[in-house]
């Protein structure tokens, strides 16, 4: 046994870490056993192992902006201002959307109020349009509200194509602030 790791330290020390992450020098061990390895396509098509030169692509810092329309304005117990994006407002509740979202980014959602609006508020999706607005659940438990609080959070990821989001408010005192953005 202590043959076996003098052999394995002796050949260890005989042998060059920078010949070690040489691409070229690797070969399969008797020719039977295929040979994989992630690589990174270079702009004339070629192929190069990954290394500390060319590294696995990612990304790094900030996203840039999305590219959907963001949900503003104001709503109070009579009305449904919007700044930016639809709203409509009938039988005391404002319908705000819909927002088409960018796949794989969050769906942020603020609500706030400077004179403490008494309100109620729920995020829903639809894959029909908006005649079906559904409720947010996560293992059939609401993450989309109501909220009836300031309210300042990621609240879902939309991986649907197709899929519009809407943010449903009844305000019965003052005047309630949304934005729903990505």
């Amino acid at each position: 046994m202590r043959h076996f790791f003098f052999a394995g330290a002796l050949a260890l020390a005989v042998c060059s870490p920078a010949r070690a992450q040489n691409a070229a020098s690797v070969q399969a061990p008797g020719g039977y056993a295929p040979m994989q390895a992630p690589c990174v396509r270079q702009s004339d098509s070629s192929c190069m192992a990954v290394s500390p030169t060319a590294p696995l692509p990612t990304t790094t810092g900030p996203l840039g902006a999305a590219i959907s329309t963001p949900l503003a304005g104001a709503v109070t117990a009579s009305a449904v201002t919007p700044t930016s994006g639809g709203a409509s407002f009938a039988s005391g509740t404002a319908t705000i959307g819909p927002m088409a979202p960018q796949l794989g980014r969050d769906i942020a959602l603020k609500l706030w109020s400077a004179d403490n609006a008494v309100f109620s508020c729920q995020m829903r999706d639809s894959i029909d349009g908006g005649a079906t607005k559904l409720p947010l659940t996560i293992f059939d438990l609401p993450v989309g509200g109501p909220y009836s609080a300031p309210v300042n959070s990621a609240i879902t990821a939309e991986t649907i194509a197709g899929t519009r989001v809407f943010l449903l408010c009844s305000v019965s005192a003052g005047t309630l602030n949304y934005v729903v953005a990505q």
